[in-house]
């Protein structure tokens, strides 16, 4: 074992992606009809498999522990597309940590349930409202097709148990609306003159079902603490203001931009607020809206899947949208009449024969590290990664299920390698860590070493061009470097399968780590080449807390 440790030595530099190289790292998803959620990796291999009970109601997301948290249907309920009714999290081995149900007599939860930093969830959730509901606050009773009425909400959860879970923030669209059709009712105003409010009359006509809006999609501004709502039955996406309370929310006040739950933003469709035609719509049933995540080209852009694009022919396309904001989350006043900007995107792609992309609901786009950017044309379950010039550089085709459909909804890729099943270990009693490492067929037959350090997970190690997210070596470091597979540490070096996995643990006894208390260990490992020993791969790090 100490033959590796001149690799920790070596202090490379850690090399570029290059951009005509797809990603690294491995895709999640879950078809539409499967109750199975996957994570593929570069030769299109599935090398992990959720198992669950139910289809999805869509998404499923990886939070940055590696916990899986999908959304599933519950029957009973509402059955429009998309429908939910219930969010799920899954360790790496699929037990569950967290069945919350939000299916009831007033709301349910539909299409998107997004982690949060701070390990809330933010749901999208139909409000079962009546068409008397609508009818008093403005709507039009001629242009309801339905007895129901399903306006949106976006709703914060804390997880509180296994099954519970504890409201924190909420937003009602209902209480951000405006109408010009009856000046009886409340909310009556131009419309073009409230660009902050949302048209109860648009669309002019709707589902014969009550469904008003179909939000589709959430993204989330940590450092603007902004949520962006795809709304495609309006043809747009919104901004709005999470540093408000609930109270605040639901009016025109307050939080960091004064206003309040108000619409901070929108784009897509100046009709739908009287600023523009049917000719000015840019959207058209888009699905997969997001901000490019920080320390990505076009970090704070929105990313947008356009489903329905006219042409002629009709086809999709994938735009990303400079939004106005300034540094502070502020967006430019508006003349009067005057939509929001920009008037085109930033970047699009377009498939070199257009129809070749060409899916007109579900669907994705998520901007890479190497600024590739990876597609997901959901109703051929066909998976795309291009570069920022629109050269393909990687595809996949969903097979799954065996039979039927091969919808997927989305997808997302991570750089996520290694997983343990705990957080938390006692220093009073004790125990055993397991760690699972899966890097995907291409590292098959390579090594591996796990390593740790109390130290924290920067500046990071270099290591051949790769950076292993740990401090630099502690006492720690050097005994997982030179005991591996020795006295507590259990294969934590080996060889990884044909499918580039290995399982290792750390058996840790009784009373052994009290001086430890309150401190945070991380771990991580590098793949290495069996012949030359050059690291390959560094994985994620992956914390664990001494408690008491």
């Amino acid at each position: 074992m100490k033959l590796l440790a001149p690799l920790v030595a070596l202090g490379l530099s850690v090399a570029p992606a290059l951009a005509q190289s797809p990603q690294r790292g491995l895709t999640l998803f879950n078809p539409n009809f499967d109750q199975n959620s996957y994570l593929l990796d570069e030769s299109g291999t599935i090398v992990h498999t959720w198992a669950f009970t139910a289809n999805p109601g869509n998404t499923v997301f990886l939070e940055p522990d590696g916990t899986i948290v999908r959304t599933r249907q519950v029957p009973g309920g509402i059955t429009i597309g998309g429908y939910g009714g219930a969010v799920m999290r899954a360790q790496f081995d699929g037990t569950l940590t967290w069945d919350f149900p939000m299916s009831n007599a007033q709301e349910q939860q539909h299409h998107n349930a997004l982690p949060m930093p701070n390990g809330n969830v933010l749901m999208i959730a139909w409000q079962k409202q009546t068409a008397a509901d609508a009818i008093a606050a403005g709507r039009n009773p001629a242009t309801l097709g339905s007895s129901a009425w399903l306006p949106d909400s976006i709703v914060e959860i804390q997880q509180t148990g296994p099954t519970t879970g504890a409201e924190v923030w909420r937003w009602n669209s209902m209480d951000h609306v405006v109408q010009d059709f009856d000046a009886t009712k409340p909310n009556f105003g131009v419309v073009a003159d409230s660009p902050h409010r949302i048209d109860i009359n648009y669309p002019h006509t709707t589902t014969g079902n009550g469904d008003w809006m179909h939000a589709n999609s959430l993204s989330y501004d940590e450092a603007l603490d902004q949520i962006l709502v795809s709304v495609p039955f309006h043809d747009e996406f919104w901004i709005i203001d999470h540093s408000t309370t609930t109270a605040e929310a639901a009016g025109s006040t307050g939080g960091n931009s004064g206003m309040g739950g108000d619409l901070l933003y929108r784009w897509g469709n100046p009709a739908a607020y009287d600023r523009g035609t049917p000719a000015d719509q840019k959207l058209h049933n888009q699905h997969g809206v997001m901000f490019i995540e920080p320390g990505r080209p076009g970090a704070g852009n929105v990313l947008i899947f356009n489903n329905q694009v006219p042409g002629p022919p009709q086809h999709s396309e994938i735009w990303e949208i400079a939004r106005q904001a300034d540094g502070t989350g502020a967006y430019p006043a508006l003349a009067a009449g005057v939509p929001h900007g920009p008037a085109a995107p930033a970047w699009s792609y377009v498939a070199p024969n257009p129809t070749d992309l060409n899916s007109g609901f579900l669907s994705s786009a998520q901007r890479m590290p190497n600024g590739n950017t990876l597609i997901c044309s959901g109703a051929q379950g066909e998976f795309t990664e291009v570069t920022s010039a629109g050269a393909i550089v990687w595809s996949y085709t969903n097979t799954l299920p065996a039979t039927g459909f091969k919808y997927v909804f989305q997808n997302r890729r991570y750089e996520h390698y290694l997983w343990s099943d705990t957080t938390e270990l006692s220093a009073a009693a004790g125990g055993t860590i397991g760690f699972d490492m899966v890097c995907g067929s291409g590292y098959a037959g390579e090594l591996y070493l796990l390593l740790g350090s109390f130290g924290g997970t920067t500046p990071g190690i270099p290591v051949d061009g790769e950076l292993l997210p740990l401090a630099a070596p502690d006492l720690y470091f050097d005994l997982t470097l030179t005991s591996a597979n020795q006295g507590p540490f259990s294969g934590t070096f080996g060889v990884l399968d044909g499918l580039g996995r290995a399982s290792a643990s750390i058996t840790v006894p009784a009373g052994v780590a009290t001086a430890a208390v309150g401190l945070v260990v991380n771990h991580a490992f590098v793949a290495l080449d069996p012949v030359t020993l050059q690291a390959t791969l560094a994985s994620n790090a992956s914390a664990l807390t001494v408690t008491p």
